[in-house]
């Protein structure tokens, strides 16, 4: 399986004993969320020298050009890395891949695209923002497991998958942050091993749930400090808009619908991800407004919730409208 970079074709990067190489899988919806991940790395890691990938399927223009403009700035490195649509082409007529974008499953395919250039590395979610300092998660021992990850909801998501999954291990991963030794990936076979049990179940996280089958007992369990689960619909949904940690949190990981660059996203953490959005290249660029019929009525239960019960009715009516302009386009269809 191929792929191509802006700058520099895999095969052409040279390994750097030095560096600490993090990567991310996104489509085009996730470009700002993950330059502002990149960006509380570097500032809070000062000193450390990051390679940094980008996996993606395409980019436009604009982002690109952000993407060098943020490298510029912080002197790192950013390496695109557009990866060939026919790569999938024999798992794409299956329920799973036909039913979630492509760039799902761009995480699958990461560890054997940098196998020769990096012996470990960080895969995150753009949907994070790192509030501290990596020495400690870098210096954990992954020689003899796959990757080192973090315990999924113990008494939600966990419970229920491995159960549904028949795991023989009673643990169940969060897929967001995976440190990973990229030798023992590849000669696990993960990626393909992955890829066709996705071809055979129909499963409920997709490529999260394929990858814990395929991890089981071959993982190092870590601090949730490493991938704190921050799920706003939950916290917004009761009206509750403070932000509320257990402790010291490195990894904060937006879960869910609701991200901290929707401008209809009323909690406090969007303030924090705003200030190191002010400090990327993307600092220009306005919050998402609501635009969907499920985010529209999400805002107007978020207000209400809120007791803005006026702008609360106002955003609900515009929920109505666009899910009545939908049902139109399908009865005519």
């Amino acid at each position: 399986m191929g792929a191509t970079s802006s700058r520099n074709s895999l095969s052409g990067l040279a390994p750097h004993s030095d560096a600490v190489h993090v990567a991310f899988g996104v489509d085009t919806n996730y470009f700002r969320g993950m330059g502002v991940t990149i960006t509380s790395v570097l500032k809070n890691n000062p000193g450390v020298f990051f390679v940094f990938h980008v996996f993606a399927f395409s980019i436009t223009d604009d982002s690109r050009r952000r993407l060098e403009r943020l490298e510029s700035s912080y002197n790192t490195s950013i390496n695109i890395h557009i990866i060939q649509t026919s790569v999938l082409a024999e798992f794409s007529q299956f329920p799973c891949f036909s039913q979630h974008p492509l760039g799902t499953f761009v995480r699958l395919l990461i560890p054997n695209l940098l196998q020769g250039i990096t012996r470990k590395v960080l895969y995150l979610d753009a949907d994070i923002l790192c509030l501290g300092g990596l020495t400690e998660l870098l210096s954990i021992e992954i020689d003899n497991c796959i990757a080192a990850v973090v315990h999924d909801q113990i008494e939600t998501t966990a419970k229920t998958q491995i159960a549904a999954l028949n795991l023989p291990h009673s643990e169940y991963f969060n897929a967001g942050v995976m440190y990973i030794n990229v030798d023992n990936w590849v000669a696990n076979d993960s990626q393909n091993k992955a890829l066709t049990i996705l071809t055979k179940q129909e499963l409920v996280f997709a490529d999260q749930d394929a990858l814990n089958i395929v991890l089981n007992g071959r993982t190092r369990y870590i601090e949730e400090k490493w991938n704190f689960r921050y799920h706003l619909v939950d916290f917004l949904s009761k009206g509750d808009m403070r932000l509320s940690m257990p402790g010291p949190i490195v990894f904060m990981h937006f879960t869910g619908p609701v991200k901290p660059w929707h401008d209809w996203c009323l909690h406090e953490a969007k303030a924090i991800f705003i200030e190191y959005q002010s400090m990327s290249s993307w600092a220009d660029m306005p919050l998402d407004r609501p635009k969907t019929a499920r985010e529209l009525k999400l805002f107007s239960k978020f207000l209400v919730k809120q007791h803005r019960v006026t702008e609360g009715v106002y955003w609900h009516t515009k929920y109505l409208w666009v899910k009545l302009i939908y049902n139109m386009k399908i009865r005519l269809k």
